[in-house]
């Protein structure tokens, strides 16, 4: 699941994209408009593949805090670990933003690196405290409730696409909070209630697993435990997809309604990838995702590390005046390429590059 999001980032919605609007076939516009996120209001597909990833990463909490319990790590040490790794992935994120415009006098300090971290630590604390499962739920329905009632119920707050973005409690904390640059001006779409906001979805991430760990694969119990998870996603949208009339469903804000439908399309996508993979031990036609998983970060830093924007712009401009290709479409191919290549190459020589 991981990777699948990975993929989409590092090449696989650019190359989508391309080919639906300029391909001869047509009423494939839609499908480009998917492959990039909603302006303001509304839901997309590319809306869903960051909340797919902080799924993803609460998913892998029941297991790797099992292996550590085994290894007799304490609870401290345990917190301390994630906290590290959120600082780190903070560190990373800023590097990551100003790799292009060196601007370290006003830096962005908020990023996605540092929302991924940052709910990953939030959601293992509340892990340590109660890991029942029931209360990993009740505890990310309660962070939504709560993003709810303050993105509502400040007084004169609108999240409006006409006011955009100002007038809203995530405006009011980004400015109030926040030293260096705010990527939207008045607020960022990565920024503190947006962090919390996402520790609910990486919470239903670790309930999932909770429920489908003691699962024996191939018998009764995986049904039975299957219909609770299915019930939980479906009710979830339904929820998010009836509150969006009165409280839209905003990525950039990570709205209440965002997270439920995001969080239910997440459970959903997460059942069929256990039931294939897992249960029925289909794995070869998802290798690809795999590779790309197992170095979520680095296929995250290359565009940036290697500098593959600059050479698509260039390698784009020579095309379009050498061979008359308007767009950079064959590029965009070389270097999602290039960089799947990096990554097979370390997944071969087991190299993983992780914090």
């Amino acid at each position: 699941m991981r990777g699948f999001s990975m993929f989409w980032l590092i090449g696989g919605a650019a190359i989508v994209g391309e080919f639906a609007l300029h391909s001869s076939i047509g009423g494939l516009d839609g499908l480009a408009m998917q492959m990039k996120h909603a302006s303001w209001v509304g839901l997309r597909f590319f809306d869903l593949i960051f909340p797919f990833f902080i799924f993803a990463s609460g998913a892998t909490i029941p297991y790797s805090i099992l292996r550590m319990k085994e290894k007799g790590v304490s609870n401290f040490k345990i917190a301390f670990k994630a906290l590290r790794r959120a600082l780190i992935l903070s560190f990373i994120g800023v590097m990551y933003n100003e790799w292009t415009s060196h601007d370290f006098a006003n830096p962005r300090l908020c990023s996605v690196l540092a929302q991924i971290g940052i709910s990953y630590f939030i959601c293992i604390i509340i892990y340590l405290v109660s890991p029942r499962s029931n209360r990993l739920l009740a505890s990310a329905i309660g962070i939504m409730l709560l993003i709810a009632g303050l993105q509502i119920l400040m007084p004169g707050s609108s999240l409006s696409e006409e006011i955009y973005p100002g007038n809203n409690i995530n405006s009011l904390i980004d400015s109030a909070l926040l030293p260096g640059r705010l990527l939207n001006g008045t607020f960022d779409p990565e920024g503190p209630l947006n962090w919390i906001s996402a520790s609910a979805l990486c919470l239903i991430g670790a309930w999932t697993s909770n429920q489908l760990a003691p699962i024996q694969e191939r018998n009764l119990r995986f049904r039975r435990k299957l219909i609770l998870p299915f019930v939980i996603g479906v009710m979830l949208i339904l929820v998010g997809l009836i509150a969006d009339s009165r409280y839209s469903i905003i990525k950039a804000l990570w709205t209440s309604s965002f997270c439920a439908v995001a969080g239910g399309i997440s459970i959903l996508f997460y059942l069929a990838l256990y039931a294939i993979v897992d249960v029925k031990n289909i794995k070869k036609p998802f290798y690809l995702f795999k590779v790309i998983g197992s170095n979520s970060l680095l296929a995250y830093l290359a565009t940036r590390l290697f500098g593959y924007a600059q050479f698509t712009n260039a390698l784009g401009g020579y095309a379009s005046r050498s061979f008359s290709i308007e767009t950079n479409f064959l590029v965009i191919i070389f270097t999602t390429f290039t960089t799947f290549s990096l990554l097979y190459f370390l997944y071969r020589k087991k190299i993983f590059i992780k914090v």
